[in-house]
């Protein structure tokens, strides 16, 4: 693992140059159908809501987690503007971090909503897209994170395609 050091005045590590990853779970999911009578896609609306966590391990102190989580929240309404279906879900990636110092509060929430977001979104875009296809509705698509600059930035809707009529 490479030690690669931030260009600042405390010269502190990066967060992913000493971390990796040990999991990803589902933390919790809802989906709840809407009151649309039929099921022509109109507009879908996705919010995510990223955190970080930090703990040291007890037994070794050079060694610590970082929790990453990220909470979704799709809803896809139908051309009238009723709701067709409403899923939300929350994912944690977990890190295990080798290094003397904790990270502070800006460097937990950059590298949640940077690395933490990228590892978790596939997950979140199979997940949604599969739920949403289970229950008969049309399929969401979540897009795909796009780099600008070192920023990761999700598209205005959130939504790259959704599938066609599926009827009533």
């Amino acid at each position: 693992m490479s030690a690669r050091n931030l260009e600042s005045s405390d010269a502190r590590e990066v967060i992913a140059d000493a971390s990796s990853l040990v999991e990803v779970v589902l933390g919790d999911a809802s989906a709840k159908r809407g009151p649309a009578k039929h099921y022509n896609p109109g507009a879908a609306h996705v919010s995510v809501e990223s955190e970080g966590n930090f703990s040291r391990n007890p037994k070794d102190p050079s060694e610590g987690l970082i929790a990453c989580r990220d909470r979704y929240s799709a809803e896809l309404l139908n051309s009238d503007g009723d709701r067709i279906a409403i899923i939300e879900a929350s994912f944690v990636a977990a890190f295990s971090v080798t290094r003397k110092e904790d990270p502070d509060e800006g460097e937990l929430e950059e590298f949640a909503n940077s690395t933490g977001r990228l590892v978790i979104r596939p997950y979140a875009r199979e997940f949604i897209q599969q739920l949403s296809t289970r229950m008969g509705v049309p399929s969401f698509m979540l897009e795909v994170l796009r780099f600008h600059g070192t920023v990761v930035e999700d598209d205005a809707s959130g939504v790259s395609s959704v599938a066609g009529d599926v009827g009533t």
